[in-house]
């Protein structure tokens, strides 16, 4: 088995000028389902990452930054330091994986880390530690990441009135608008919209079974309070969809794309 590291380090291009930007939308997603994300399995064949993000300004700790990683195979998953700015995740069985750090207000140094492996899965231990700096003007552009069910692609989602799981069914006759399409909420890190920007500029895709390619109208985003690494997006099912089905669904906002997840349709 080899396995191929990359490394990303911050560089002038992937600067952007940032505002900060007073959420308009003060209804949250059940602190319940911000819990699902925490849940952890053991896996046959594991790697784990563990490590320190430090402020760069004075070498101590952060705390509350989430470290972020993306499986090829086990979908997404999520750890907050502690108050020493020290994290741990473990992957269950990837040939690629990456991992980021996010905090609102900071940029990180390495911007990813990526590691991938030719021959067979990605196991054992692998240090990282990420190095913060405050800048709520600066930021990197870096695609959003779509949180998914537990050693799984599929979406971790909920329908926006029923509050209940996938499979969704495409009209939901409980709705009080006259346009009874589901509308799903999909929890997503490292996104939010900057001042002055719009839904308009976040398009959803989703892909069927039979490889057609359908929009998902964006109606809502908002970070969620007291948890400011993580946001929802609300999107509306669309028109002329065979069901059942599996879409396979990712997020794109600034030229950046997503990791992409699955949706079931009934």
């Amino acid at each position: 088995m080899r396995l191929m590291i990359s490394c990303w380090l911050p560089g002038p291009d992937w600067l952007r000028i940032r505002s900060p930007m007073r959420s308009k939308f003060p209804r949250i997603l059940s602190p319940l389902l911000v819990l699902l994300i925490t849940v952890a399995h053991a896996y046959s064949q594991t790697a784990t990452f563990s490590g320190r993000v430090t402020d760069s300004t004075t070498g101590l700790g952060l705390p509350d930054v989430a470290v972020v990683a993306v499986g090829n195979q086990t979908g997404s998953r999520v750890a907050l330091t502690n108050a020493q700015g020290d994290y741990t995740l473990v992957m269950g069985t990837n040939t690629n994986i990456t991992l980021r750090a996010y905090r609102k207000g900071f940029v990180f140094n390495p911007v990813f880390f990526g590691i991938t492996s030719i021959g067979g899965p990605i196991i054992g231990s692998h240090p990282r530690n990420f190095s913060g700096t405050s800048s709520p003007i600066l930021i990197f552009l870096q695609a959003p990441v779509l949180l998914t069910e537990d050693n799984s692609l599929q979406a971790l989602a909920l329908d926006s009135v029923l509050m209940t799981r996938d499979p969704f069914p495409l009209v939901n006759a409980n709705y009080f608008d006259t346009d009874k399409r589901t509308r799903i909420k999909l929890l997503v890190v490292d996104f939010d919209l900057f001042s002055g920007e719009t839904l308009s500029m976040i398009s959803v895709q989703g892909i069927d079974n039979s490889t057609i390619t359908h929009n998902f109208p964006v109606e809502d985003v908002r970070t969620i309070p007291g948890t400011p690494w993580l946001t929802q997006l609300t999107i509306r099912a669309p028109e002329g969809i065979a069901t059942p089905n599996v879409l396979t669904i990712s997020v794109t906002a600034r030229a950046q794309t997503s990791n992409a997840v699955t949706v079931r349709l009934q």
